[in-house]
């Protein structure tokens, strides 16, 4: 408590100058913004662009937040299928060793191109992209802030997803590329013997005719759109539940360091509070007792803060690209 009067609040034994305020502790908390937001820059920079390990734990966070997103919008959580995370594992490792960024690769491969390559017999499918980032929660608020890779996202029809990335190379600069597929498996073809007993159930029933089976069929499946890349395929043979098991995920206890930016913006806004209150405090304790100094100490620190952080907003929006 003594710590706190001396720091913050203006009285006599501190001479109504809080040290808070003061120029020596001004001039630390300055180099210590700097200090962080260099630390910050070279993880961005040189050390997230380069680590296998944020790449590898990246995947799993993108998946938990996206069932968070799904959970928010009470929608069931989506299952990680290892044919789903094979497949777009295959279309990251081909944007980065080609170096382009598109949902169709330069030879003309669509993305079940590689769904077909991964052996997932899919009877609905999604595909989401992004590049240039360096922060999964600003990837996943992307995604949500598009309309087209929102759909993917909250799409009730789709049961499993998977997400891989990739380092290369895209504009001329390091990136780490980032593909999300999302399923629904389609049902296993009918044998000889299904057909038969599915013709005597009908035949006994005697209820429904072929065309209205099919007009149901149709009914049911989802209008293709190549924008939000969701697509049904297959018509004749309906979609079934997610019956794999859920590939096993790496544990996200480290999804802090796949947020660098967003840490850091929770690290300033606690430092922009802090600095905000021994103003107010400097300024009504004894108001008729004001140092300009201190006043003019305590928004150069303000300002330091909040630009610093509009700075890192505008190099994430500016930077990261979504398709």
């Amino acid at each position: 408590m003594r710590m706190l009067k001396k720091y913050f609040i203006p009285h006599k034994e501190n001479d109504h100058q809080p040290h808070f305020l003061r120029s020596r502790t001004t001039l630390f908390i300055l180099i210590l913004i700097l200090g962080l937001e260099s630390i910050f820059l070279f993880d961005t920079f040189v050390i997230y662009q380069s680590s296998t390990f944020l790449a590898d734990i990246l995947p799993s966070v993108l998946v938990d937040q996206t069932n968070a997103n799904r959970k928010s919008a009470n929608l069931a959580d989506l299952k990680t299928s290892a044919a789903l995370e094979e497949a777009a594992r295959m279309k990251a490792d081909d944007m980065a060793a080609k170096g382009y960024f598109s949902h169709t690769t330069p030879d003309g491969k669509t993305p079940w191109y590689f769904l077909n390559e991964a052996k997932y017999a899919f009877s609905r499918a999604g595909e989401n992209l992004a590049v240039n980032f360096f922060d999964s929660k600003d990837v996943a608020d992307a995604w949500m802030n598009s309309s087209g890779h929102r759909a993917n996202i909250l799409n009730s029809a789709f049961t499993e997803v998977g997400v891989a990335t990739a380092h290369g190379t895209f504009e001329g600069h390091e990136a780490i590329f980032v593909v999300q597929f999302f399923g629904t498996p389609a049902a296993p073809p009918i044998t000889k013997t299904q057909e038969t007993l599915a013709f005597v159930l009908k035949a006994e029933a005697k209820t429904n005719s072929p065309e209205d089976a099919q007009a149901k069929v149709k009914s049911a499946a989802v209008t293709p759109n190549e924008t939000s890349f969701i697509q049904t395929t297959n018509e004749s043979a309906p979609a079934i539940p997610s019956l794999a098991p859920e590939t096993p995920r790496k544990l996200t206890k480290n999804a802090a360091l796949t947020m660098p930016r967003s840490m850091l913006n929770y690290l300033f806004i606690s430092l922009g509070l802090l600095i905000f209150v021994a103003l107010l405090l400097k300024i009504f304790v004894k108001i008729k007792i004001q140092h300009p100094v201190l006043i003019a100490n305590g928004v150069l620190m303000l300002l330091a803060v909040s630009s610093i952080m509009l700075a890192n907003e505008y190099l994430s929006v500016v930077s990261i690209r979504i398709i």
